[in-house]
């Protein structure tokens, strides 16, 4: 009994607790099954060391302690932790398994550094937490499934849909070009996909082309709704600048509360980017990027890809107004502009 004890502890990542009980254990009987090797990692685990994780190699700063060697699989929530999937932004994602109806999903976790001064934590969890809120509400076979968030002892975890496919930043380059037609139809797709989430009141924030995802399928997500905001009031937060600088929109660059046009006018800038090969607004500094986005015209997509149509043109410059009335009001009508040009296409 008290060694599954001590297993639960272990699984839990409360390393102190496990090993104290192994070494009480180890007071009756110091051979007992594996409790001396149990207490060295327990120990190690606890100071803050990282074993080696499974399917690669040990890092700094891991998020969840992954013995090869031991039985005892970690867990968050209920689901188990198979592997590392691979290191974000705010924490690790890992393959993980729901053993009450044995579904794969990838798990997404943010744990802190304790410098990280606690009002700053509490800001960071909350944005975690509304992302979950956020996307979980979004049902719509272009945009990722939320399945369950919550916190186990000090980190906080979000299980999501495991996609298997790859993100549309290797198509950004010239030579990697997809056909125009085909582009076309993932930039009305993603369009679509985002109108459904700004009728729900939920707005992306962080449109590009890394956080679209193609699977193997063919089929796409609009994936990483990180830093999106419900439209409420009493959770949107003003002053505060959230995106990835090349594709933000001039009123996110200027602080501005944003709706859905400021995430078409990111996908304006991913399908010219898609398209050419180039980003319609480049700079050295950070500086001079984001009075480029607020202040100068993008350039003409036909000066980097002579063979884009004028329907898609016009489509680009309507997406990329600098002025958010002017811009389409939707998602919805973006799609259908984009649609007919495909029609035109021979």
């Amino acid at each position: 009994l008290l060694y599954n004890l001590a297993l639960d502890f272990e699984r839990k990542r409360q390393f102190n607790k496990a090993a104290a009980v192994y070494e009480h254990l180890g007071t009756a009987d110091e051979n007992y099954k594996d409790i001396k090797a149990k207490i060295e990692l327990m120990k190690g685990a606890a100071s803050g060391a990282v074993m080696g994780p499974i399917g690669g190699k040990a890092s700094a700063g891991g998020t969840v302690i992954l013995d090869a060697n031991s039985a005892q699989k970690p867990t968050l929530g209920r689901y188990e932790i198979l592997k590392e999937l691979g290191r974000g932004a705010m924490g690790v994602v890992y393959l993980g398994r729901d053993p009450k109806i044995n579904r794969t999903v990838a798990i997404k976790t943010m744990k802190f550094d304790d410098d990280v001064p606690e009002d700053q934590q509490k800001a960071v969890k909350e944005r975690f937490f509304r992302e979950a809120e956020s996307a979980g509400k979004l049902n719509h076979p272009n945009i990722i499934r939320i399945f369950d968030a919550g916190d186990d002892y000090d980190i906080s975890y979000m299980a999501m849909e495991l996609l298997d496919g790859e993100d549309l930043k290797g198509y950004t380059e010239p030579g990697k070009l997809l056909p125009m037609k085909e582009v076309l139809e993932i930039v009305a797709t993603v369009a679509e996909a985002l109108d459904y989430a700004h009728k729900e009141g939920v707005f992306h924030r962080d449109i590009k082309p890394g956080n679209i995802m193609k699977l193997k399928d063919g089929s796409l997500r609009v994936a990483d709704f990180g830093i999106a905001r419900i439209a409420d009031s009493s959770k949107t937060a003003t002053g505060t600048v959230l995106g990835t600088p090349s594709y933000m929109s001039p009123e996110q660059v200027a602080g501005k509360k944003v709706d859905g046009r400021a995430d078409l006018f990111s996908l304006g800038v991913m399908l010219f980017e898609m398209l050419t090969g180039k980003k319609p607004f480049e700079a050295d500094a950070i500086g001079a990027l984001l009075f480029q986005i607020c202040n100068e015209p993008h350039p003409d997509p036909k000066t980097f890809n002579p063979v884009i149509p004028d329907a898609v043109v016009a489509v680009i410059n309507k997406a990329l107004v600098k002025d958010a009335d002017q811009r389409y009001p939707n998602g919805g009508e973006m799609a259908a502009d984009l649609r007919a040009a495909i029609a035109q296409l021979t």
